[in-house]
């Protein structure tokens, strides 16, 4: 899966889109901050934080040795720090519950599908989402999208073949 974002994120920075690149990284970067800091206020002051520095760093030209998804998680890292008058955790009172980790780990599996299903697609795309990420049933789905649950069974087969495909087993 990183492979896919790795290519792409090389891709567009060679491209000089940096809007498009930090656009990408947008809900997830706001969705473990939310999940780490339990105030969406303050998540999303630290999101600007951020891609202040990004966005910045990237138009001023600066070049990474590693991909830049470890980047932006690096600097999310530094702007919680900072948010956090430099302490390294997160004060008692307002650390999150012990299955957090589970949580972040969670969100950023969610992003990772997101990914992955946008280039599927339209109708496989919607039917998995659906079907894999909100836990709807077939014949939910089929209501939902006013399509046959047949279409909808054909649409997940299709689906999973292209994600076999997408997907090289380790």
């Amino acid at each position: 899966m990183h492979d896919a974002r790795d290519a792409e994120d090389r891709r567009l920075l060679e491209a000089g889109d940096f809007a498009q690149l930090l656009a990408n990284y947008f809900h997830p970067v706001r969705q473990r901050l939310v999940a780490r800091l339990r105030n969406e206020d303050a998540a999303n002051e630290v999101a600007q934080t951020v891609f202040d520095r990004l966005l910045r760093e990237l138009t001023s030209g600066k070049t990474y040795p590693v991909p830049f998804r470890v980047v932006v998680w690096q600097v999310v890292e530094w702007k919680l720090k900072e948010h956090f008058g430099g302490r390294r955790d997160v004060p008692v009172a307002d650390m999150p519950p012990v299955e957090a980790a589970d949580e972040l780990a969670e969100l950023e599996a969610r992003a990772d599908l997101e990914t992955l299903f946008a280039e599927l697609p339209e109708r496989q795309c919607e039917v998995a989402t659906l079907r894999y990420l909100q836990g709807l049933e077939p014949a939910q789905i089929a209501r939902r999208l006013g399509i046959e649950a047949n279409a909808v069974y054909q649409a997940l087969f299709n689906a999973n073949g292209r994600l076999r495909e997408m997907l090289p087993l380790a």
